[in-house]
């Protein structure tokens, strides 16, 4: 699945319709959507915060969607399937899964960036490990998911650094078992995404090693140095768009505007406070790892540039033979049709 498990529903139950507040301006004084019941997939993660706001306050409501139901799902492909299948209309998920899938020829296409998650991948490794420069990792056993973007982090980390990557001990666990297994001293280090990370630093014998944009290594500890290149999407399925277009444009305003609500910073404590509440999350955890998530939707070269690493990883793995430019799998015209300041570069999908 992507990099994060879908877990539960964060509202009343599983398939609860949602709505509240009002919504209005212009960009609801057109036509009315094709479809009223849209079905999302989702999560517990910070990146979720903008479905939950825009379903709290009512905007998929008042945007014309009359039904919104949640659901979840226990690994990506399984929710790629669903939305494919028309169970769900948008999955939002960590960009490697729908690169993959789209080189397979799953009729998926990428509506959006919901949020820069670079910095919230993290190596975590026990003090006792000695881990000061890169070449200690060749001694230590790493916990991560096999398959997902811990092991692209894991590429270019030994990329960045000139390491053997064959030489590195990796051992396949979830995260949940990664934190168990760094407590009993069966791997050494974990690579994982939050609340992981955090919940590995909390225990006092542990270090941060690298996050997803920063070092901790001695030589060059503090420096900025990329080896994440993830990113949480809107994706949806091509039938939904090809059939739906004003839904597809009013889905994309209502998630551009809570994104732009979640990321205004007038709005944390509040944004926050409904992410605590929905998800059942600690609040000092929340606090502690919100900073880490950044609500972007500007569809520019960095966005080609993040897309072009993990299909570069792909092709190293050898899951993939011949790539696909990822612009040719992105939809931008609804974004542009909101806030042309967001598309600095066109996708070239077209209905």
């Amino acid at each position: 699945m992507q990099r994060r498990r879908f877990l539960r529903n964060v509202v009343t139950g599983a398939g609860a319709a949602l709505a509240g507040g009002t919504f209005g301006g212009r960009a609801f004084a057109q036509a009315r959507p094709e479809v009223t019941k849209l079905g999302l997939a989702f999560g517990l993660d910070p990146v979720f915060a903008p479905h939950m706001v825009a379903m709290q306050k009512g905007w998929f409501r008042d945007a014309g969607f009359t039904e919104v139901t949640t659901k979840t799902f226990s690994g990506g492909a399984i929710a790629g399937e669903a939305l494919v299948a028309g169970d769900i209309q948008l999955w939002t998920p960590g960009n490697l899964p729908p690169i993959s899938m789209t080189h397979s020829g799953v009729p998926i296409v990428v509506l959006g960036t919901n949020a820069l998650a670079m910095s919230a991948d993290r190596l975590v490794a026990r003090k006792d490990a000695n881990v000061r420069a890169p070449e200690d990792l060749y001694r230590i056993k790493i916990g991560l998911l096999q398959g997902s973007t811990a092991s692209a982090n894991l590429f270019f980390l030994a990329k960045h650094y000139g390491l053997d990557e064959k030489r590195l001990q990796v051992v396949n666990m979830p995260p949940p078992e990664q934190l168990a297994g760094l407590n009993s001293n069966a791997v050494q280090a974990m690579f994982c995404w939050q609340p992981w990370g955090h919940n590995a630093l909390k225990t006092g014998n542990t270090e941060l090693v690298h996050t997803g944009l920063e070092s901790s290594f001695a030589a060059n500890r503090g420096q900025a140095v990329q080896i994440s290149y993830t990113r949480s999407l809107f994706v949806v399925s091509q039938e939904f768009v090809r059939k739906n277009p004003v839904a597809t444009r009013r889905m994309v305003e209502v998630l551009l505007r809570s994104q732009r609500y979640v990321a205004d910073p007038k709005n944390r404590n509040e944004v926050i406070a409904l992410f605590v509440e929905q998800s059942r999350q600690d609040r000092a955890l929340a606090e502690a790892i919100w900073d880490q998530y950044v609500f972007d939707p500007t569809f520019d070269d960095r966005y080609v540039r993040d897309m072009e690493r993990l299909t570069e990883y792909l092709v190293a793995s050898g899951r993939l033979k011949a790539p696909r430019h990822p612009l040719d799998y992105t939809y931008t015209d609804p974004s542009a049709a909101v806030d042309p300041a967001l598309v600095k570069v066109a996708g070239r999908f077209k209905p």
